[in-house]
């Protein structure tokens, strides 16, 4: 899978009048999120990606879903934001899944970019990633009216150093005979093998 436009899509990335569509994929565990803020729903074959082949990316109301800006730096790219309906009585399923942590720490979210023509709408040119990290840190803002669910995503490089809101301590939650938490700790203060 490219990460980067192919020359068809450059040229409609450089055209006056442009349509670009995001695709957006969160491994939830069971209930994995495919979704699309195109004009209808696409089922992708042929990609050579696994996490597009096979699978239907479905069209969503842009003002339901939302995707932050991707800011590169040379130290890697920042935590980006992804925004979810979450209205009480509407979202209740997506708010029961971000509910559970097991569901979604740590997992993978991948975004894609494509092209469409502006007035027939058919795909121009390749797809590309533009974006790959895992899910870190869920919130809930808003009101009853007008409530989201604002996810962070790290990159991996994030992930495994600077990243905020993390602990490898609740190891034990996801194989109860990992012990390695409270061996740390246990070394942390001296106190050798807790085993």
């Amino acid at each position: 899978m490219a990460t980067r436009p192919d020359a068809a899509a450059q040229g409609a990335l450089e055209a006056d009048v442009r349509r670009p569509v995001t695709f957006c994929y969160l491994d939830v565990a069971g209930e994995p999120i495919r979704v699309t803020d195109a004009p209808y729903s696409f089922t992708f074959a042929g990609t050579g990606d696994s996490d597009l082949d096979g699978f239907t990316f479905e069209a969503v109301d842009p003002r339901m879903v939302s995707v932050g800006v991707v800011k590169n730096k040379e130290a890697g790219a920042d935590t980006l934001t992804l925004e979810l309906s979450g209205l009480a009585g509407v979202d209740d399923e997506t708010m029961t899944l971000f509910g559970d942590r097991s569901k979604w720490v740590g997992r993978d979210a991948r975004l894609w970019k494509a092209m469409l023509h502006p007035i027939d709408l058919n795909r121009i040119g390749g797809m590309w990633c533009y974006y790959t990290g895992y899910m870190s840190v869920p919130r809930i803002v808003g009101d009853a009216s007008s409530q989201v669910i604002q996810l962070d995503i790290e990159t991996y490089l994030a992930f495994f150093g600077r990243a905020s809101n993390r602990t490898y301590l609740d190891q034990q939650r996801y194989d109860a005979g990992d012990l390695s938490a409270q061996l740390a700790i246990a070394t942390a203060n001296g106190a050798g093998n807790p085993g």
